[in-house]
């Protein structure tokens, strides 16, 4: 037998949610115990031997009752499912995983993308994302969806601190998502995004991983960088037709670092007229800014550059150590330093006229035939080129950030048709696949030059030569005439591809530029000063 006395009483029952139901069993039990307390114990013992006083044979001892005990949420709940009302706590980006039941971050916002519209199976739907910063310098991905996007999309603000907790997180689209995490949060109807009134000097505004123009060479195709250089060109916007059949504006900004490199820098659609106009004003006034590129597009496509996208943000002249490093690097002579673009193919990164070779010696040295292609710069004249078919009819349709530039044929309605896009449009693009003999003192060989080289050589678009040739004969024979027997400093892209069963050795030229004779009797003249000093 047990007895328990000093019984606390934890909850009473008014306050037990529910109706409890007796049983025969229970009633049973309770009908023993009642029996057991009105006759007290045997022998008038209990059963520790003490002596019980016979005054106080069946007298009944009130219970002694505490203050009704209320635990905290945190470990009872007064329903069929327990929660967990206890505050959540801030912890870091870095420590959030889908394991955690609470959490908060207080982070700020550094970038918020555009309200986007999608239709699939399951209807159609709206969604936009934020990023967000912390002060330990973890980052993440915030997405909203449908109704969610109606509660917050008004709310967040680049540039404040905010207080955010209750959401799930999911692993990240790496496809989409640029950021060093691997897991985003998704806002929910129970999320809450609270406003910190109070600006948190602790968080920073932006966070760079710079990349140096010369690191861009070495950079996986379609790869996100950030990167930063002083803007020492910019071309006007173009429009550009997209597979989709809406225009956009493509503008195009050269920039330069220290690295002794440049890079063309693509902007895509509002860049253009945004941070693009403010560039080319800058540089009319003539002052040439530094620019920093949050989350560029690395594109391999003839050579390296980088291009925008949804997620990039352009910083002009930004008040951080990099750009005032950058900026007294320039003005102290670096804006007088020849720098080697890394765009359109230029020699892969090597300095400009660092690798010279002949025509014997692509052949002597095997040039070409190993894993990669060998890059060189070739002085030689051109002497004949072919003028059957020096240019095709492309699409001018944009897939990504780039031109599709396929081959397109004539329909019989007029129209022009591109099997890869599966569009057809009034308009193609005329450009360049012009193959040409060049030769120089030790032999002669066949290059292929494409759109830009093509341009370079022929100082004419490709579109304004075929227009030449159908309509203006004479006019098309004088622009031939013109570039041959001309000499060319080549950049050449030298590498060895299969047609069926046959090796070839292809040489394409990425870059041609007319060689200039005091320039080049400098250069001849130091070859000449260093041959003089070698010993033999």
């Amino acid at each position: 037998m047990i007895v328990i006395l000093n019984m606390e009483v934890l909850i009473m029952e008014s306050e037990v949610f529910g109706k409890l139901e007796s049983r025969p069993e229970a009633e049973s039990a309770n009908q023993k115990a009642s029996l057991l307390n009105n006759s007290g114990f045997q022998g008038d013992r209990l059963p520790n031997g003490t002596s019980v006083s016979s005054s106080n044979k069946g007298q009944r001892y009130p219970p002694i009752v505490q203050p009704s005990y209320k635990p905290p949420p945190n470990y009872r709940g007064h329903g069929a499912i327990m929660k967990n009302e206890a505050p959540s706590r801030i912890i870091p980006i870095a420590a959030l995983n889908p394991y955690q039941g609470r959490w908060a971050i207080k982070a700020r916002v550094t970038a918020k993308g555009e309200l986007r519209r999608y239709n699939n199976a399951r209807g159609d739907g709206k969604v936009f994302s934020f990023d967000l910063l912390d002060s330990d310098g973890g980052e993440i991905r915030v997405t909203c969806f449908n109704a969610i996007v109606d509660r917050f999309y008004g709310v967040i603000e680049v540039g404040k601190v905010y207080m955010i907790c209750k959401g799930s997180l999911k692993p990240a689209q790496k496809n989409f998502n640029h950021l060093c995490n691997d897991w985003e949060i998704f806002l929910e109807t129970s999320s809450v995004v609270e406003l910190c009134p109070e600006e948190d000097g602790s968080i920073p505004a932006q966070q760079f991983n710079f990349k140096t123009i010369s690191d861009i060479v070495n950079a996986e195709n379609n790869s996100i960088v950030d990167i930063i250089g002083i803007v020492i060109s910019i071309n006007p916007s173009v429009t550009i037709l997209r597979k989709n059949g809406m225009e956009t504006q493509r503008r195009v900004a050269n920039l330069k670092d220290k690295s002794g490199m440049s890079v063309e820098l693509t902007l895509w659609g509002d860049f253009c007229n945004r941070e693009g106009r403010q560039l080319q004003e800058l540089l009319d006034s003539g002052a040439f800014p530094s620019l920093a590129v949050k989350a560029g597009k690395v594109s391999d496509f003839s050579g390296k550059s980088v291009g925008t996208i949804s997620a990039s943000q352009l910083f002009i002249s930004p008040e951080i150590p990099e750009a005032l490093s950058l900026r007294e690097w320039f003005d102290k002579g670096g804006k007088n330093i020849s720098s080697n673009s890394i765009s359109r193919e230029t020699m892969a990164g090597l300095p400009l006229n660092e690798i010279r070779k002949n025509v014997s010696q692509i052949k002597d040295e095997g040039l070409g035939r190993g894993d990669k292609p060998d890059w060189v710069t070739l002085k030689a004249t051109v002497s004949f080129v072919k003028t059957e078919n020096f240019c095709y009819t492309a699409c001018p349709l944009i897939i990504g950030d780039r031109q599709c530039n396929k081959k397109v044929t004539k329909l019989n309605n007029g129209n022009w048709c591109c099997e890869r896009c599966d569009r057809e449009f009034e308009e193609c693009e005329y450009r360049y696949l012009l193959q040409a003999q060049v030769q120089d003192h030790t032999g002669v060989t066949w290059v292929t030059a494409f759109q830009d080289s093509g341009e370079d050589m022929l100082n004419c678009s490709a579109k304004e030569l075929f227009m030449f040739k159908q309509h203006d004969e004479a006019k098309f024979a004088e622009i031939i005439r013109s570039f041959l027997f001309v000499q060319f400093f080549f950049r050449i892209k030298i590498k060895e591809e299969h047609y069926g069963d046959e090796q070839r050795v292809k040489v394409t030229v990425v870059n041609a530029e007319k060689v200039d004779p005091s320039t080049e009797s400098r250069y001849l003249l130091d070859e000449i000063s260093k041959f003089n000093h070698r010993t033999f």
